[in-house]
């Protein structure tokens, strides 16, 4: 449509005054649940990574010679 001119809160390469008006009342609660959110991820991944590194495997068995894969088995006799 020639000569329509479509308004819009974004231009070119900055806001507008109205969207940064729109946008004033959010800024503290969006930043407030952004670092909820981050503190949150944070203190799961340090509890998993602590309670990982107490583990002792202690009940695991290990053998004294590697066991062969039969991979490896089936491709010596080949040989």
């Amino acid at each position: 449509m020639a000569g329509f001119r479509h308004d819009s809160y974004h231009r070119e390469n900055r806001h507008s005054p109205a969207l940064i008006r729109a946008r004033r009342p959010y800024i503290a609660r969006n930043a407030l649940l952004g670092a909820g959110m981050f503190l949150a991820t944070a203190g799961i991944y340090a509890y998993t990574i602590s309670v990982v590194g107490q583990d002792e495997f202690s009940d695991v068995k290990v053998p004294d010679v590697p066991i062969k894969s039969p991979q490896a088995t089936t491709q010596e006799v080949k040989n």
